[in-house]
């Protein structure tokens, strides 16, 4: 017997090791999740394969935080449940439990409906305390990882760059000239064309090509053709009795001038009429004409990597015509508009068929719908009506298009050899840590206040465990020898909340500890308690 009891109390350190050590690790893994944290405050976020590259990810740093968090939440469990073991065994010493307060008790570390035992509460309501307090402990793995943030800098530097232009007077790549003498203005380029096309059926200027790698705003001030588009027609002898189709784009004579300041019947004319119930009204249509004037653009360009063109226009390699700046500029702007003859001039007219009306494009280039001009009504066999936008409403979408094409070529879209300088701002997005350290002092600090409230009753109650002998542990051996009392065999264990049982010696054991009905055991002496009624 005093063997045993010298074991017991022997026995007691380690108990008492387990809820210092573990605490004191939790405290040093915690110091060290700052210093990692702290490590990485401001400094650049990376992606790679090497280890090193690794732990400056964003998923890197994350998964060594939830780690540090996860282990220090273990290390504060394994002390406070250490403890409550401890004012356990004393609680059952102190006092009669039923079977099923002891249920409650013993499981309520695992299990959260124990706190539902009314028998647990009344009986002990400190442990219930110190173990729902336990409770909290996994919340360090919820949120101290969070105190370590991503965010992004905008760092901005100004310097000297060449952009995209176009000087209009220097060259003839936006037309086509005879094969004679005079080499007078013919056709648009294909060039001018494909842009006008694309941006046609793009619906916005073409998307400028980036010289260099990085981000980059720059306002840079050029020449360039503004449209001014109205109703009426100007220097055009359309005859009065017009006829289908009823669509009709006219361009008037465009010979080259005599005289470079005498640019005559240059104009832009388009002329349109309504087709309602199978005829064209009688009234005839309507004109609108566009003129070029020459302006100053600012351009406010801003790029970046993945912004590129997306048109690959061949460029001529020598521009063998030999005309004047003027000449140039003048042919070229109104090339701009040539080419929308290639888009614009046809017919639309619905058609009869078997069951339905249809809508026949000719030629099938013409780009009238995606210019929202027309609107259709009546399309029936009965009634076959074709009419358009108001007469107010088409201008506008001219001039749209038209500063669309502009655009276009002003920002590189028609020769990318030729460029202007101008100060650009480059901009860089840096993605780096941010780290705060009070919320993950905040979080740390109440894990380790809470498991240091419950590892002070536990201590206190181990020493008391200890002055009195008996188990003190969680091991199997613990309560096998705690429940190996013969009497325990007639009990009936189909009420548990009616038989109470206290942990203490045992007289016909020869006072070994164990459970037992309080008038089978020994009645000892006070026993002073820094835990009162715990």
């Amino acid at each position: 017997m005093e063997r045993a009891s010298s074991q017991s109390r022997h026995g007691h350190y380690v108990p008492l090791l387990k809820i210092v050590l573990a605490w004191v690790s939790a405290l040093a893994l915690a110091s060290g999740h700052h210093a990692f944290y702290a490590s990485l405050n401001k400094h650049p976020v990376t992606s790679g394969t090497t280890a090193s590259l690794l732990v400056h990810s964003q998923a890197g740093a994350s998964a060594i935080g939830t780690a540090f968090a996860f282990i220090v939440s273990s290390l504060l469990a394994v002390s406070a449940g250490t403890a409550f073991l401890q004012c356990a065994w004393r609680v059952v010493r102190k006092r009669a439990i039923s079977i099923s307060g002891l249920n409650a008790m013993w499981s309520s570390p695992t299990n959260m409906f124990a706190f539902m035992s009314l028998d647990f509460w009344r009986t002990a309501q400190g442990i219930a305390i110190v173990s729902g307090l336990a409770w909290t402990l996994p919340l360090i793995v919820t949120f101290a990882p969070g105190t370590l943030t991503v965010e992004t800098d905008v760092t901005t530097v100004s310097s000297s760059c060449q952009v995209p232009a176009f000087d209009w007077g220097a060259t003839g790549l936006l037309y086509d000239v005879i094969d004679s003498a005079s080499i007078p203005y013919n056709t648009p380029s294909s060039l001018i064309q494909q842009i006008v096309g694309a941006t046609f059926l793009g619906g916005q200027p073409l998307p400028a090509t980036s010289p260099c790698g990085r981000n980059y705003s720059y306002l840079v001030s050029t020449n360039g053709p503004s449209y001014s588009c109205s109703v009426g027609a100007h220097n055009t002898d359309l005859s009065t009795l017009f006829s289908p189709p009823p669509y009709f784009a006219a361009k008037t004579d465009i010979t080259a001038p005599s005289s470079e300041n005498q640019f005559i019947n240059w104009d832009f004319q388009a002329h349109y009429t309504n087709y309602t119930n199978k005829a064209p009204v009688a009234d005839g249509g309507n004109n609108i004409t566009c003129i070029a004037y020459n302006s100053t653009y600012n351009l406010a360009g801003q790029m970046s990597p993945n912004i590129s063109g997306q048109a690959g226009f061949l460029i001529p390699d020598s521009d063998p015509l030999v005309h004047t700046a003027w000449y140039n500029a003048t042919a070229s702007y109104y090339a701009i508009l040539d080419s929308i003859a290639a888009y614009a001039i046809g017919s639309v007219i619905p058609q009869d068929g078997l069951a339905a009306v249809s809508v026949t494009y000719t030629p099938s280039t013409i780009q009238l719908g995606q210019m929202q001009m027309m609107q259709t009504a009546g399309t029936s066999l009965a009634a076959l009506n074709f009419t358009w936008i108001p007469i107010e409403d088409i201008p506008p979408i001219f001039e749209s298009l038209l500063q669309n094409i502009t655009l276009s070529i002003l920002t590189g879209a028609a020769d990318r050899s030729q460029s202007t300088m101008t100060t650009c701002v480059y901009s860089d997005n840096n993605t780096h840590f941010v780290y705060n350290k009070r919320p993950l002092w905040l979080i740390y600090g109440l894990g380790l206040g809470v498991a240091l409230l419950c590892d002070f009753f536990g201590i206190i109650a181990l020493f008391q465990n200890r002055a009195f002998g008996g188990a003190t542990g969680s091991n199997f051996g613990d309560f096998l020898a705690a429940t190996r009392n013969p009497e325990l065999n007639e009990l009936n264990l189909n009420e548990p909340g009616r038989i109470r049982l206290k942990y203490g010696p045992v007289m016909s054991e020869g006072g070994r500890y164990a459970f037992g009905r309080p008038d089978n055991l020994a009645v000892g002496g006070k026993e002073r308690s820094l835990l009162g009624s715990m």
